[in-house]
């Protein structure tokens, strides 16, 4: 248990909707020469979006929970369109109660961005969960990987930006149009 206290001391607090210290990138090649091989091998599969990948418990189950949340959002998007879901739900092993529920009631919001909110909430509690069984070892470096990806995804997201995108979408599809009717 533990091997990384002075890394994990070390790292500043995060917290969502506030700017990342680092990006992910950095944060993967700081760690170089500080962690074991196979331990910056799980980091970069973590940080790579591909936890399956990982051999350790923590990227395991990170994968699992991240399956689950997506699952009960696919299942709660199918109830809303009256579409069969099923072919689109992927296993995983376990399951947390908990999660399912705040994961539905992140959904059951109004606004779209605090759905998305409550949904990387979700993320952080179950990571937060997962890094209590070595919280000063691989587990609690890796969990601050997630939360610097959710952190670095939230700074990311800027309105102008986002609205410029769907102008961009909804002008591409125009084009398309009649395209489609030749």
């Amino acid at each position: 248990m533990g091997g990384y206290n002075y890394l994990v001391s070390s790292l500043p607090a995060l917290a969502l909707g506030s700017p990342p210290p680092f990006t992910p990138e950095d944060f993967l090649f700081h760690t170089q020469g500080v962690l074991s091989e196979a331990d910056q091998a799980e980091l970069a599969a973590v940080l790579s979006g591909h936890p399956e990948r990982g051999y350790s418990g923590f990227a395991r189950m990170w994968s699992a929970g991240d399956t689950q949340i997506r699952n009960t959002i696919a299942k709660a998007r199918g109830a809303k369109l009256g579409v069969e879901v099923k072919p689109f739900l992927h296993s995983h092993p376990g399951y947390s109660v908990w999660l399912d529920k705040d994961v539905s009631d992140a959904l059951a919001k109004s606004n779209p961005l605090e759905s998305e909110m409550g949904l990387d909430a979700a993320r952080w509690k179950y990571v937060d969960d997962l890094a209590l069984a070595d919280p000063t070892g691989l587990p609690g470096v890796l969990a601050f990987a997630v939360k610097l990806m959710l952190v670095s995804r939230w700074s990311g997201m800027d309105e102008k930006a986002g609205r410029e995108r769907l102008e961009q979408l909804v002008s591409d599809l125009e084009e398309q149009a009649p395209q489609a009717g030749s």
